[in-house]
C-alpha cells in the first residue's frame, strides 16, 4: 500500500490593503501591507492601535475594544469607512465597512439632535450580512491586557470563547447572537418587573425558554471549543516553559452544566434559572447562564490566578494566544491575520522569544501586525516596517 501523500499546507490569509476614512484619529489612510511581519512603530497615543482594531472591526463585524459604535468616528464627523482587500491562494476579495450617525430627527422629522450609528458590510460591492463575514478570513488578536488574562475578572475570558465560537462554529455564532438579544430583552422585563413589585411573572416563561434554549446552545459550543484548545494550549506551555511546568484549561459554566449533551446542559440551565428567580426579581438582572461562565487556568494542576507566579500566569496566556493561532489554522484550515498590539514591549526578552519562535514566522506562518514603541523590540525579523505619527502612517 502506497502512503498516503502529505496534507497540503494550510492557505495562508494575507491583508493586502487598508484604506481608513474618519476612522479613530485618521482622517484619510491608504496603507499597502506585506505577507509575514508588519511592524509599526511609534509614541503612544499616535494611533497604532487604532489601526489593528479598524482590521478587527472589520473581520469580526464588531470593535474589540469598544462596545460604543459611535466612538469609532473621527472627531465631529458623521461617517466613516474601513476598506480592505484580502487574499489566500487563488482567492482575493474587497471588503468594506460604513460607518454613519443618524440623527433621530432624520427619521421623524423632530428637533431631537439623538443619534444612532447606522453600519453596513459588502464583499467585492456586493452586501453582505455581518453574520455572514465573520470567520471567513479569521484573525487573533493579542492585547495588552490579555497578559492580564489569568487574573482579571471573568469577562475577557468569555470574550477569548466567544471570539474563536464566532469565527470557527457558526451554530454557535447564531446562538450567540440570539442569546444577547433575548439577555437584553429579558434584563428590561425584569427591571419592569422590579419596579412593578414582581407582578407579571407569566411574561418572563418565553423568555427563559428562549435563554435556555440558547444559552444551552453556546455552553455546548464553548465545551467543545475547549476540549480542542486545551491541549494545544498545554503543548505549547511545554514547549516554552520546556517542560517545567503544565496547563490544563477548564471551562466552567456558572449553572454547573457542561459536556456534549445539550438537553442535560439545557436541564441544568433551566434548574439554576428556577433557583435564581427570587433573586433576579430583587436585582432587576439575570444572574444565570452562559454571559456568567468563567474560563479556568490550572498550572501545575492548581488553580493558576491564586497560585501561580506573574511569570508562571503570562506564560499560560501566550500558550493560549499560541494555541489560538493553532487551532484556528486546523479548524478554518487557513492561517488567521494575527494582531499583535504593543503586547512584545510588556515582555520580558526571554517570553519574548519564546513567542516569536512558537509562531516561527517563515513560510506558512501568519501575516502578523505587529506595534510597539520601540524598533528594536522585535529584532531582525522584518518584513516591513512602518513609522506611526498623528494619525498618519510613513513607510521605512
Amino acid at each position: 500500500m502506497s502512503p498516503r501523500p502529505p496534507s497540503p499546507p494550510p492557505a495562508g490569509t494575507e491583508l493586502r490593503s487598508l484604506r481608513l476614512f474618519n476612522f479613530r484619529n485618521y482622517a484619510e489612510l491608504n496603507l499597502e501591507l506585506g505577507p509575514g511581519l508588519n511592524v509599526f512603530v511609534g509614541e503612544n497615543a499616535q494611533g497604532k492601535t487604532n489601526l489593528l482594531e479598524a482590521v478587527a472591526t472589520l473581520l469580526l463585524t464588531r470593535s474589540p475594544r469598544t462596545s460604543t459604535t459611535a466612538e469609532l468616528l473621527r472627531w465631529g464627523t458623521d461617517e466613516a469607512a474601513v476598506d480592505a482587500v484580502l487574499a489566500r491562494g487563488g482567492l482575493a476579495e474587497a471588503l468594506t465597512l460604513r460607518l454613519r450617525r443618524i440623527h433621530e430627527s432624520e427619521l421623524d422629522g423632530g428637533a431631537d439632535s439623538r443619534a444612532r450609528i447606522a453600519r453596513a458590510t459588502s464583499r467585492d460591492g456586493h452586501p453582505i450580512a455581518p453574520r455572514d463575514l465573520i470567520g471567513r478570513w479569521p484573525v487573533v488578536l493579542f492585547w495588552p491586557d490579555d497578559l492580564q488574562l489569568v487574573k482579571s475578572g471573568p469577562e475577557a475570558r468569555r470574550r477569548l470563547l466567544d471570539v474563536l465560537v464566532a469565527q470557527l462554529d457558526r451554530a454557535g455564532a447564531d446562538e450567540l447572537i440570539r442569546y444577547r438579544r433575548v439577555l437584553e430583552q429579558r434584563n428590561s422585563l425584569l427591571r419592569r418587573l422590579r419596579s412593578e413589585g414582581g407582578g407579571g411573572l407569566d411574561h418572563l416563561s418565553p423568555f427563559d425558554d428562549a435563554l435556555v434554549r440558547h444559552g444551552a446552545g453556546i455552553q455546548v459550543a464553548r465545551a467543545a471549543l475547549i476540549r480542542d484548545l486545551a491541549p494545544l494550549a498545554a503543548s505549547a506551555l511545554a514547549e516554552i516553559s520546556a517542560s517545567t511546568d503544565s496547563l490544563d484549561l477548564r471551562y466552567a459554566p456558572h449553572s454547573g452544566g457542561a459536556g456534549d449533551e445539550r438537553q442535560a446542559v439545557a436541564g441544568a440551565l433551566r434548574h439554576a434559572l428556577v433557583l435564581a428567580r427570587a433573586e433576579e426579581l430583587a436585582r432587576g438582572t439575570t444572574v444565570v447562564g452562559p454571559h456568567r461562565d468563567d474560563l479556568e487556568f490550572l498550572v501545575n494542576g492548581r488553580p493558576a490566578r491564586s497560585t501561580a507566579s506573574q511569570g508562571q500566569q503570562r506564560s499560560a496566556v501566550l500558550a493560549t494566544k499560541i494555541a489560538e493561532v493553532r487551532l484556528v489554522t486546523s479548524r478554518a484550515e487557513r492561517t488567521p491575520v494575527l494582531l499583535l498590539d504593543d503586547v512584545l514591549s510588556e515582555l520580558d526578552p526571554s517570553r519574548r522569544e519564546q513567542l516569536l519562535g512558537a509562531l516561527s514566522w517563515g513560510e506558512g506562518a501568519p501575516q502578523t501586525l505587529v506595534t510597539c514603541s520601540e524598533e528594536n523590540v522585535v529584532g531582525a525579523h522584518l518584513a516591513r516596517r512602518f513609522l506611526v505619527r498623528r494619525g498618519s502612517v510613513l513607510a521605512r
